[in-house]
């Protein structure tokens, strides 16, 4: 199964900063969109996000990254340098560690920096500390001074002029301020690309999301197809929160794979980050070519299965079945499959049309096969029938059940 994760042709930006100084609110700034979620709560962001940003003649690729202990990130930064050994990461939570993975992968693209600090707080320590191992990358960083809301906060930024980085640059990532002067700046650093991007002509992209409960391997399943880390995952529910998009070329198809939020059951979902996060994951259905509904087949179905499979047959998508975690089901027969099978037609009987696949992201059991049954379900989706088809079938269908005679008659 051959897959090319879509090359990035532009120059790449990163963000990066301690937690909570608004990198996720500049990202949306500076991308004209709302795609990060934003939240004073740590490590809102997990997953980087990464954006298009068009100023004047050149256009960018942009990445949000999450904001993570600083000694821990120092490490791993450090161990992107040449013939520098790094002692394991400290004791921190898996949640942590995956972000500051993602934050390196994100950091080894870059061309770019962009450290962010917040104006208002001041400088501190953490901040000397992420300056001086990014000053080590050898790649060009502008100091974002972020919260300048407002001009007599002007005379605060000069301070950060200690971390050895040049002139900051003072905007507020909550009124734009100051971001036009420090894009000005940046287009003349990078190569980008002139203009903003032609719409490529052709097909379009055929859009995979991954909808499930949380929990179920929907991210474990995109890393497996990826062959590649690609987003976070961790045995705790609701580890994605924003719905993430990774461009990918498949037998010569474009196409979109979406990760998404695990959606729990309504009377779980918490005001905040998980009814956002809820909110945007049930966006993603407007958009999607397929559905690939994800569910743990070594589970009872639940409720909650039922109600996320109403929601998706009236989207107008394709729809599979992945039956997930097939490793953990014991005692399994060569009949396994059928039985179950059968299960899932019987507790799902509006979905009878929809092809059913057993995997395990663990084993790699029918990952491979799970793109090639994704194209055969657009195809068969956006297949034209013949007025003549119709009528046959319509016809057909009146003989099985011949409509009753209106009242009166």
């Amino acid at each position: 199964m051959k897959i090319l994760i879509t090359p990035n042709k532009l120059s790449t930006v990163v963000i990066v900063g301690r937690t909570n100084v608004g990198k996720s609110f500049l990202f949306n700034r500076l991308t004209e969109s709302g795609k990060a979620l934003v939240s004073e709560i740590e490590h809102t962001t997990r997953d980087y996000n990464t954006g298009k940003v068009n100023w004047r003649t050149k256009t960018f690729t942009l990445i949000d990254t999450g904001g993570v202990n600083i000694d821990n990130l120092k490490k791993s930064i450090q161990s992107l340098l040449p013939g520098k050994k790094v002692k394991s990461l400290d004791q921190v939570d898996l949640i942590e560690k995956e972000i500051i993975e993602q934050t390196k992968l994100a950091l080894a693209k870059a061309d770019l920096l962009l450290m962010v600090v917040d104006g208002k707080a001041g400088l501190n320590f953490e901040d000397k500390e992420l300056a001086l191992v990014l000053k080590k990358l050898g790649k060009p960083v502008f100091l974002i001074v972020n919260k300048i809301d407002r001009l007599k906060l002007h005379h605060q930024v000069n301070e950060f002029f200690k971390l050895g980085l040049g002139k900051p640059f003072p905007v507020s990532a909550a009124n734009g301020s100051g971001t036009g002067d420090m894009l000005d700046e940046l287009i003349k650093k990078i190569k980008g690309q002139k203009g903003r991007p032609k719409k490529e002509a052709g097909e379009k992209p055929v859009r995979i999301a991954i909808i499930g409960k949380p929990n179920v391997g929907k991210s474990s399943l995109i890393n497996k197809v990826l062959g590649e880390k690609r987003v976070i995952v961790s045995p705790m529910p609701q580890t994605t929160r924003e719905p993430q998009d990774t461009a990918i070329s498949y037998q010569d198809k474009k196409i979109i794979l979406i990760d998404t939020a695990g959606l729990k059951k309504q009377a779980k979902i918490a005001p905040g980050l998980d009814s956002l996060a809820s909110r945007r994951t049930l966006g993603v259905l407007k958009r999607a070519s397929v559905i690939l509904f994800v569910t743990d087949a070594s589970q009872p179905i639940s409720k909650q299965d039922a109600a996320l499979v109403g929601l998706m047959k009236d989207a107008g998508a394709g729809i599979i079945l992945v039956a997930n975690k097939w490793d953990l089901i014991p005692g399994k027969t060569d009949k396994s499959d059928n039985l179950v099978r059968s299960y899932y037609q019987r507790a799902f009987p509006f979905l009878s049309f929809a092809p059913i696949i057993f995997t395990s992201a663990l084993t790699g059991r029918n990952v491979e096969k799970i793109l090639d049954l994704a194209l055969a379900v657009n195809r068969e989706r956006e297949k034209e029938v013949s007025d003549e088809d119709l009528k046959t079938v319509l016809k057909t269908v009146i003989k099985r059940q011949y409509p009753a005679p209106a009242e009166g008659e």
